[in-house]
C-alpha cells in the first residue's frame, strides 16, 4: 500500500471513531470516492483494503458505543444473507481448497460487513438525505480532478496507487481513483437518479442540480457504452414516476416485446447487446458471446458453477455479467436467489412509494427504484468490482430500511383506501 493511502486511510479510521455519529458513512463515501480499491495490506494472506479497515473500524465503534438503534430484520435481510451464503458455499463445495475458502471468507466479510454496518447507519429518511448531501460534495471535488484527467490525460490519483488513464480511439478514458472507466461511470450514473431526487425535493437545490451535472460529466468522461447508457436508461426511467403503479404491466409488457423479437429475429434476442456502440471500440459483440455461451453451457455450470469459461471461447475468461458470474461461482440456486432479491427489492421500493402520502417521498423512492434500474442495466454489460461495491451494498442496505417499515405504511394506505370508499 503507498505511504499517501495508508496516511490517508489512519486520518479516515481515526474520523470514524470521533465524529458524531449521524457522519458516520463520511469516511466511507470519501474513501470509496478518492482511495483506489487495489491497494491493501496483506497480513497472513488475508487482504486488508481501506474500506475493509474502516469495516473493522466500524464494527469496534458500534460495539464500543451506546447502540442507538436496533435494527429489526425483515425477509429482505434475510434474503441478502442466504444469497451471500449459498453463493459462497457453492464456491468452496466446487474447489475445495483453502484459496476458496479464504477468497470467499473476503467475500462474506465485504458482504456482511459492509451491509450490517450501513442497516445500523441507514436508518431514516434524514440519514439517507445526509449520505447523498455527501455523495454530492464529492462529486463536485471529483468532477474537477476528473477534468484534469480528462484533459490532460494524467491521473491525479497516482499518488494514491497503480491508477492509469486508457486511450481508446483517441479518446482518454478516465477512471479516478476506480479499478476501470467502467467502474467510475457506473458509479455516478446510478447516483444521478439520486441527485435529481434531491434536487426536486430538498431545499439545496443548486448543491444537487451541480451534483447531476458532475455527475454526468464524469459518465462521459470515461468513454464507455456501458455507463452512458445506463445513464440513459436512468434518466428515461424518472419519467415514469407518474405511471409507477403500471410498473408490473410495464414489466410483463417489456418481456413480451423482447420474445416476440426472438420469434421474429435471424439471431437471439440477445444479440442486441453486439450492436451497442455508443463511443466506438466498444465490446457489445464480447458481451452477446458470453451470453449467448452460458446459455449453450447450462449444464456446466448450472449444479455447482464452474472453474473457469475460457473453453466457451476466445476471451471468454473475462466475465462482464453480473448475472452470469453469479451462475459461474455460485451456481443456478445462486443466480435464482440474486434475482429473487432483486424482484423483492424492486418490490419493496415501490409498494413504499405508492404507500406513502407525501410527495417528496413518493418521488424519492421512485428515485432509488430507479437507481436499482441502473444497476440491473449495468449488471447486462459488467460484474461489479471495486468501490462500487460499496454503493451497492448501500443501495440495498436502503432496501432494508424500506423493508423494516413497509408493513404499517401498507396497512395505513390500505386503511386510508377503504376509508376513502365508504
Amino acid at each position: 500500500m503507498y505511504k499517501t493511502t495508508i496516511a490517508a486511510t489512519v486520518a479516515l479510521t481515526v474520523l470514524l471513531m470521533v465524529i458524531p455519529r449521524k457522519y458516520f458513512m463520511l469516511p466511507f463515501i470519501v474513501c470509496a470516492c478518492f482511495l483506489p480499491a487495489d491497494q491493501r495490506v496483506i497480513i497472513m494472506d488475508l487482504d486488508f483494503t481501506p474500506l475493509r479497515i474502516l469495516v473493522l473500524t466500524g464494527f469496534l465503534r458500534i460495539f464500543l458505543g451506546k447502540q442507538e438503534y436496533r435494527v429489526r430484520w425483515n425477509n429482505f435481510d434475510r434474503m441478502v444473507v442466504v444469497w451471500a451464503l449459498c453463493g459462497a458455499i457453492v464456491y468452496c463445495i466446487q474447489w475445495l481448497n483453502t484459496k476458496a475458502f479464504i477468497n470467499r471468507s473476503g467475500y462474506l466479510f465485504d458482504v456482511f460487513g459492509l451491509y450490517w454496518i450501513f442497516r445500523h447507519n441507514v436508518n431514516s429518511w434524514d440519514s439517507i438525505r445526509l449520505n447523498l448531501k455527501i455523495f454530492a460534495i464529492c462529486s463536485l471535488f471529483l468532477a474537477v480532478l476528473v477534468g484534469w484527467e480528462w484533459g490532460t490525460g494524467k491521473n491525479p490519483f497516482v499518488a494514491f496507487g497503480r491508477v492509469i488513464t486508457e486511450v481508446r480511439k483517441g479518446r482518454y478514458r478516465c477512471q479516478a481513483s476506480f479499478p476501470h472507466s467502467i467502474m467510475l461511470g457506473l458509479f455516478y450514473a446510478t447516483l444521478v437518479p439520486l441527485f435529481v431526487g434531491l434536487a426536486k425535493t430538498d431545499k439545496r437545490k443548486m448543491l444537487y442540480w451541480a451534483a447531476v451535472a458532475a455527475g454526468v460529466f464524469i459518465v462521459m468522461a470515461t468513454a464507455s457504452s456501458t455507463p452512458i447508457v445506463t445513464l440513459a436508461v436512468v434518466l428515461l426511467a424518472l419519467f415514469g414516476f407518474r405511471w409507477r403503479r403500471h410498473m408490473g404491466q410495464a414489466a410483463l409488457g417489456l418481456l413480451a416485446s423482447l420474445a416476440a423479437l426472438h420469434i421474429v429475429m435471424n439471431k437471439p434476442v440477445w444479440h442486441l447487446i453486439a450492436r451497442v456502440n455508443v463511443v466506438g471500440g466498444s465490446t457489445g459483440w464480447h458481451r452477446y458471446k458470453l451470453i449467448d455461451s452460458a446459455i449453450g453451457h447450462f449444464g456446466e455450470w448450472a449444479f455447482l458453477g464452474c472453474r473457469s469459461t475460457s473453453d466457451w471461447g476466445w476471451g471468454l475468461e473475462d466475465i462482464t455479467n453480473q448475472y452470469i458470474i453469479e451462475g459461474i461461482r455460485g451456481g443456478l440456486v445462486t443466480l435464482v436467489l440474486f434475482l429473487a432479491m432483486l424482484y423483492l427489492a424492486f418490490r419493496t421500493i415501490l409498494n413504499s412509494s405508492l404507500a406513502y402520502r407525501e410527495y417528496q417521498r413518493q418521488w424519492l423512492c421512485w428515485c432509488i427504484v430507479v437507481a436499482v434500474i441502473g444497476h440491473c442495466a449495468a449488471f447486462f454489460g459488467v460484474s461489479y468490482f471495486g468501490q462500487i461495491m460499496m454503493l451497492w451494498y448501500m443501495m440495498l442496505s436502503v432496501v432494508g430500511f424500506l423493508a423494516e417499515g413497509l408493513p404499517q405504511k401498507v396497512s395505513a394506505f390500505k386503511s386510508s383506501l377503504s376509508l376513502a370508499y365508504r
